[in-house]
C-alpha cells in the first residue's frame, strides 16, 4: 500500500508542475510581442488601445521606446 501511495503523491506533484506551466489567464496573452509595441510591459492608454485591437485584451506593451 505504500508504494500505491508514493505513485500518487508523484502523479500528483508531476500533474501540479505541469500546471505550473500553462499561461495565467489574463497575463498570458499580455506577455506576447505586439505587433506595434516590441516589449511586454505597458502602461500607457494609446498603447493599451493599440495593443487591445491587436487581440491583447489586457495590454501591456512599453511606450518607453
Amino acid at each position: 500500500m505504500e508504494v500505491d501511495k508514493v505513485k500518487m503523491a508523484s502523479l500528483c506533484l508531476i500533474l501540479l508542475m505541469a500546471l505550473l506551466l500553462l499561461p495565467v489567464g489574463s497575463e498570458g496573452p499580455c506577455r506576447r510581442l505586439s505587433k506595434t509595441y516590441p516589449t511586454a510591459q505597458c502602461k500607457g492608454d494609446q498603447c493599451t488601445e493599440h495593443c487591445e485591437h491587436e487581440g491583447y485584451p489586457y495590454a501591456e506593451c512599453d511606450t518607453d521606446h
